[in-house]
């Protein structure tokens, strides 16, 4: 596997590569090359918005991956050479997952609210309910109203992103700060 571009973090070859021993391969294939290339692109920017452990492995490096992890690190094996498995299958899963649904993250008239930590949200004197967190999980997701819109939208990055994210609110509130 190449290391990341400008612009994603897995090109599409790459992102074939890792498709062709999924369940979505068909659906991943079904996509042209410029749907592939915007999709991926997306994902990358989506987890360019996340706080990670670590550090980029050059300070002219456009993107927040690859990076040096110390021995506790989520990938320390790794060092500067490659991606770690988790963020191939996260920039990938997560990209045809954008792909399908476009809206996700930033919403639109087809929302249902079942999905996230948002339950509810109006624009005439901007109310915004949210889901009860207990336990460290919402209702429908595993991350609070805290955590980057990207975990509240698609959980599941957590699962495989985790050890290597700083700042992950779970479940109590906690200021997120900006960092990368």
């Amino acid at each position: 596997m190449a290391l990341p571009t400008a612009t994603a973090y897995l090109s599409e070859a790459d992102a074939d590569t890792y498709f062709a021993t999924s369940f979505n391969a068909a659906t991943w294939t079904a996509l042209s090359s410029a749907e592939k290339t915007v999709a991926l692109a997306e994902a990358t920017r989506w987890l360019e918005t996340l706080c990670w452990k670590g550090e980029k492995c050059s300070d002219t490096q456009p993107l927040a991956w690859p990076r040096k992890m110390d021995a506790a690190g989520c990938c320390s094996a790794l060092v500067c050479t490659a991606l770690p498995e988790a963020m191939v299958q996260a920039t990938a899963e997560l990209a045809l997952g954008l792909h399908q649904n476009k809206t996700a993250i930033i919403g639109g008239s087809t929302s249902t609210g079942t999905t996230g930590a948002i339950k509810s949200q109006k624009l005439g004197d901007l109310q915004q309910d949210y889901y009860d967190v207990k336990d460290g999980q919402t209702t429908t997701g595993k991350v609070s109203a805290t955590a980057p819109l990207i975990l509240q939208r698609f959980s599941w990055l957590t699962d495989l992103l985790g050890p290597c994210l700083l700042n992950v609110a779970t479940g109590s509130s906690r200021v997120l700060s900006r960092c990368c």
